[in-house]
């Protein structure tokens, strides 16, 4: 159980990344506007927003223009959450995890 929340928290932790991974090098704020399509730029609804999940039920595409989400995306989202899980599994459950 308490695997499932770290690694939860992971993708979280990725999602976010993800945000900050395309909007830095584009000098664009992280937190404003909210998330939207690069291509169509309609805004995201927050069941888009799920981490991996969101990206599996849309198929990969935005649900507004169809135009394809890289798999970086969900890909990010996985790895983080791994490496929470790795960390924890190596020095437990602790306030700096």
């Amino acid at each position: 159980m308490i695997d499932l929340l770290i690694f939860s928290f992971g993708i979280a932790i990725g999602s976010f990344l993800n945000v900050v991974i395309y909007r830095i090098p584009l000098e664009q704020n992280i937190a404003f506007p909210a998330s939207h399509c690069p291509s169509c730029k309609n805004p995201l609804k927050w069941w888009h927003n799920i981490p991996i999940f969101s990206w599996i039920f849309l198929r990969g595409k935005c649900a507004f223009c169809q135009t394809k989400i890289s798999s970086r995306y969900p890909l990010i989202e996985i790895i983080t959450g791994l490496l929470f899980l790795v960390i924890y599994y190596k020095i437990g459950l602790t306030w700096y995890l």
